[in-house]
């Protein structure tokens, strides 16, 4: 019988591409990655990765068995979920993942939610950035994600990986606190005209929400005028309110911080979808049902 830890070490080449991203996500040293998968080797007899450029590429029969090596991991965490299920009590520790608004707005009423309800689990909690948290998921770096979704720029899906949806947040455009004749909504001027000569602060280029951000500006007949860039929308939200740029927010965010500013309501009132993911088979979890149970009362209770 081939050993599972091996096994799930070449299913995370598979799913990585390189000894270094492997040897990053277990936290082993590349020697240690390349040693263990000449042991399988020889467990299964063939060559299961070759030399390729720099690179490594997998044989006939290293694909074969590193897709029944995925299948095996989730027949795996269908267990672990079952037996867990069978004990019925939430305990342990459970590793999320959370994007910023949400680590703001919800996990805290989460957090105090399931110290009531799960008082034996351990919740422990990374911020990290939307675009690779399903990797990491799929990685088993992570138990339980929370995403977001902006309008007509669907997250990739992954095999294996559930997607629960938690809240429609719309997005909106806030600009500076009024101070004169010459602000949106005034009678001097219209919003569209105001933000057309103001400055812009957006997240970096290359992501989802500046690419909708900038999209649904430009749907306006505006070239927005992009003066500054940060991936803390905390940054960004003060900014607008000292005067400095107008922005478009998510109202999760504005909820929670109540900044000073002037709300405009974009045209077909957008929002993006904000979700928890988790490997399927492990929603069984009593663990995992109580983080989600928690989420989804907290997300009731702001609303």
């Amino acid at each position: 019988m081939y050993n599972m830890n091996r096994l799930a070490l070449l299913a995370e080449l598979h799913r990585r591409k390189t000894l270094h991203e492997v040897s990053r996500s277990l936290s082993f040293s590349p020697s240690t990655v390349s040693q263990q998968l000449k042991v399988l080797e020889r467990e299964v007899g063939v060559p299961l990765v070759e030399r390729s450029g720099r690179g490594l590429r997998f044989t006939r029969e290293g694909e074969l068995l590193a897709v029944h090596a995925a299948a095996l991991m989730q027949q795996m965490e269908r267990a672990e979920a079952d037996i867990a299920a069978a004990r019925g009590e939430a305990r342990g520790t459970l590793r999320m993942a959370t994007f910023q608004t949400a680590a703001l707005a919800v996990l805290p009423r989460a957090l105090h939610l399931l110290a009531r309800d799960a008082p034996e689990l351990r919740v422990v909690v990374a911020h990290i950035e939307p675009a690779g948290m399903l990797d990491a998921l799929a990685a088993r770096e992570f138990d339980l994600v929370l995403g977001e979704e902006y309008p007509g720029r669907p997250v990739g899906r992954r095999e294996g990986i559930d997607l629960v949806h938690l809240l429609d947040d719309p997005m909106v455009l806030v600009t500076p606190p009024a101070s004169g004749d010459a602000e949106p909504g005034s009678p001097t001027e219209d919003w569209v005209d105001y933000v057309r000569r103001m400055p812009w602060v957006m997240e970096p280029s290359g992501n989802d929400a500046r690419e909708w951000v900038v999209a649904a500006i430009r749907s306006l007949g505006v070239e927005p005028t992009v003066q500054y860039e940060s991936p803390d929308l905390l940054v960004q939200m003060r900014l607008v309110e000292t005067g400095h740029a107008v922005a478009i927010l998510p109202e999760l965010l504005l909820s929670s911080e109540r900044p000073e500013v002037r709300r405009v309501e974009l045209p077909g009132a957008p929002s993006r979808h904000v979700f928890a993911a988790v490997r399927h088979g492990s929603q069984h979890s009593p663990a995992i049902a109580a983080v989600l149970g928690a989420f989804t009362e907290a997300v009731g209770a702001g609303a």
